[in-house]
């Protein structure tokens, strides 16, 4: 498998897209955030039960890992922290499933970022976002619900 710098490097030297595509088709990354979610948990021999205490989750962590929920960009930290992944295993996850990857030019992020390389557990994290007020990994799992405005908090 390609890295990613060899293959964007090829893309802007290749005239012919098709050829390109052909020709790196194993390269690509078709599995969805679900099936990732079970490729990880296998990997760390981790139960759902614990992962669904860990990330204070409940019931709703089956339904993420049989893809029947798509779970907001925090309830993949959480999931993550949980696992106790690694960083390129969290940064692939938020990718596949479409979200921003954690930036350390983020307030926020950074205090995640800090934590995950750290092994912080997700309430260690959750004091340090509460002790610089920011916004706690919550795991949202109604997005029907309206989110709380700063005053409700």
């Amino acid at each position: 498998m390609a890295n990613t710098s060899a293959l964007l490097s090829e893309l802007i030297d290749k005239d012919d897209l098709k050829d390109f595509l052909e020709k790196h088709q194993k390269d690509f990354v078709n599995i969805t955030p679900a099936e990732y979610l079970n490729t990880l948990a296998e990997k760390y021999e981790i139960s759902m039960a614990e992962i669904a205490r860990r990330a204070n989750l409940g019931d709703y962590v089956y339904k993420v890992f049989r893809g029947e929920r798509n779970p907001s960009r925090d309830i993949l930290i959480c999931i993550c922290l949980a696992i106790n992944t690694s960083l390129d295993e969290l940064q692939l996850l938020l990718r596949l499933a479409q979200f921003y990857t954690l930036d350390v030019k983020n307030e926020r992020d950074a205090v995640i970022l800090h934590g995950l390389q750290n092994n912080k557990s997700l309430l260690e994290i959750n004091a340090m976002l509460y002790e610089l007020k920011l916004e706690l990994l919550i795991a949202e799992r109604d997005s029907r619900r309206s989110p709380k405005s700063k005053k409700d908090v």
